[in-house]
């Protein structure tokens, strides 16, 4: 009897081996459809957004979880990569320099390395080759930055006499969508500059809320941060697209407009989010308030740089960042155009229809997700925040 048991004992793990799973249930979380190759090789499609007319589709997110495959090698091809920008087809955001991120806690990424993807130019596919050495293993385009972190990092202040929140409106799905005060309070606004910071208008660009997550840190945390706050006030708009972020989304709302178009011709049916932030910037104004520096943060694939109009308080804030930080860019201010769509109306950016309608000197800073020479390397979360304070002196450069 013995023997028979020990005979059954030897064989169930192979007969109950776990199959691989691979979960996006959590928030951020993101894939199109799953095809079974074999037991460890999987063809993920990238689930993309359209916008409200069916175009600019773009696939620039994914983020999941695989299950079960420890010791394993294993094949992912992420596949449905083409899309369009701006009304122009065929672009795609992953390319054969894309290098996506791992983790098996969900806290401290890697980027995988040359010898982990393979890129197939015929198919415009992207092959990840792993062998994971724990059962969890999560899978992102970058870092992931949710919306719970950021609930997470305000309640730590709630006390800092410093940092005033409030809501400013709500999304399509009811979340609140908040602006951020930082400043010493015991200093009259008229006797101070004025900087207004954003990020994530669009959902994919995570990197924006980790530089968002360094500047508030420096701002309210160090002695050099504090000593700003007696000269200037910070206005920080840090998750503008709420719903985007938790359901995983790329770069449009529930009613599939962009949040960085659309500034010149708002719906606020459609667009609260916009609606929002447009009536807040401007209510500020409208009291008698000054802007003297706004800037709105996006990730981009291969290239920093700063666009807007050409006036002294840009040149100083790009001449800043690329004297000290990991930004690198040799072109100079770029040339900001009057509209992303010239002639059709509704396609407008933040800093474009600032400049247009309020003469407010507003600019649009791109970081890339791809190698960045400075640092030898991709930015992880430590050079995501590590921005964050050296855009901070650079914005103060900016309007001294």
């Amino acid at each position: 009897m013995q023997r028979i048991l020990l005979g059954l004992v030897l064989l169930l793990p192979f007969q109950l081996a776990a199959q691989i799973k691979i979960k996006t249930d959590f928030e951020g979380g993101r894939l199109g459809t799953l095809e079974k190759v074999s037991p460890t090789h999987y063809r993920c499609a990238v689930a993309g957004e359209s916008d409200s007319q069916n175009r600019n589709r773009q696939s620039s997110w994914y983020y999941f979880k695989v299950e079960n495959a420890k010791g394993k090698a294993l094949t992912i091809d992420l596949t449905d990569l083409v899309g369009e920008y701006n009304y122009k087809p065929g672009s795609h955001a992953i390319t054969a320099q894309t290098r996506p991120v791992v983790s098996y806690d969900n806290a401290t990424w890697r980027h995988l390395t040359d010898n982990e993807v393979s890129w197939n130019e015929e198919k415009v596919e992207l092959t990840l080759k792993l062998k994971p050495e724990r059962n969890g293993l999560w899978v992102a385009h970058q870092p992931p930055y949710t919306t719970a972190r950021l609930t997470k990092l305000l309640s730590n202040y709630q006390s800092y006499p410093n940092l005033t929140t409030r809501s400013i409106g709500q999304t399509p799905k009811g979340r609140p969508i908040p602006l951020l005060t930082i400043t010493n309070a015991q200093i009259p606004t008229e006797k101070k500059k004025v900087v207004w910071l954003m990020a994530r208008q669009h959902a994919w660009e995570a990197g924006t809320s980790w530089v968002m997550e360094g500047v508030i840190k420096h701002l309210l945390e160090s002695d050099e941060g504090k000593k700003m706050l007696d000269k200037v006030v910070f206005q920080l708009i840090p998750m503008a697209d709420p719903d985007g972020v938790v359901r995983g989304g790329v770069r449009f709302n529930q009613f599939g407009h962009d949040l960085n178009r659309n500034w010149d011709l708002v719906q606020p049916a459609e667009m609260p989010e916009i609606q929002a932030q447009k009536k807040a910037i401007v209510d500020w104004l409208t009291r008698g308030n000054r802007i003297d520096f706004f800037l709105t943060l996006h990730n981009t694939e291969n290239a920093d740089y700063v666009q807007g109009p050409d006036v002294v308080a840009g040149q100083k804030f790009w001449q800043s960042m690329v004297d000290n930080t990991s930004f690198e860019s040799s072109e100079g201010l770029r040339k900001m155009p009057e509209s992303t769509t010239l002639g059709q109306p509704g396609r407008m950016t933040v800093n474009q229809a600032l400049w247009a309608e309020q003469q407010v000197p507003a600019y649009l800073m791109e970081l890339k997700v791809e190698r960045v020479n400075k640092l030898d390397g991709r930015r992880l979360t430590p050079d995501w925040l590590l921005l964050g304070p050296g855009l901070v002196r650079a914005a103060v450069t900016a309007v001294e």
